[in-house]
C-alpha cells in the first residue's frame, strides 16, 4: 500500500492521509485525547497499523490541518455521513478504522477546496483497500461517492 502511494503523483499527501487515518483510529480505539496520540506519534514516527513512515515523508502542515478540522467539525461530518447510510446502519457502530477514514475523506471534500473531490475520493478508496475486503471497500465507495456528489452540487 505505502509503495503504491509513494509512487503516485500525490504520494506526500497520500501518505499523510494514511497516517491521519491511523492516528485518528488510534485516538478512538485507545480512547486517548488526540493531542496525546499526536505527541506519541511525533516521538515515535512509526505508522500505527503497518510499516514505518518517517515524519519527513508526510506533509505535516496538511496533516495538522486535516486532523484539526476533522476534530473541530466532527459532529457536522458525522451527521453528513449518517444521512448517507441506510436507516438500519448506525455510524457509531462502524469499525473504528472505517469511521476515521470516512470522517477524514468527508472533511477534505467539505472543508478543503484546494484538491478536486475526485482526487480525494480516489485516495481514500485506495486507503480503504489496504484495510478492508472488497465488499467493505464498495460500502466506503458508496458513502463517499454519495457525499461527494452532494458537495459537487453545492
Amino acid at each position: 500500500m505505502q509503495e503504491k502511494i509513494r509512487k503516485s503523483k500525490s504520494g506526500l499527501r497520500g501518505l499523510t492521509r494514511l497516517y491521519a487515518v491511523q492516528v485518528l483510529y488510534r485516538s478512538e480505539f485507545e480512547k486517548k485525547p488526540l493531542d496525546k496520540i499526536l505527541a506519541e506519534a511525533k516521538s515515535s514516527p512509526k505508522i500505527l497499523l503497518s510499516e514505518e513512515i518517517s515524519l519527513n515523508e508526510i506533509d505535516s502542515e496538511f496533516f495538522t490541518e486535516l486532523i484539526t478540522k476533522t476534530q473541530n467539525h466532527r459532529e457536522e461530518i458525522d451527521k453528513l455521513i449518517e444521512k448517507n447510510v441506510a436507516d438500519n446502519w448506525e455510524f457509531s457502530r462502524f469499525d473504528k478504522v472505517m469511521q476515521a477514514l470516512l470522517r477524514l475523506g468527508v472533511c477534505e471534500v467539505v472543508f478543503f477546496k484546494d484538491v478536486p473531490a475526485n482526487v480525494v475520493f480516489n485516495e481514500y478508496i485506495e486507503i480503504a483497500k489496504s484495510f478492508f475486503k472488497k465488499g467493505e471497500v464498495a460500502f466506503v465507495n458508496g458513502i463517499l461517492n454519495s457525499i461527494f456528489k452532494q458537495q459537487k452540487s453545492v
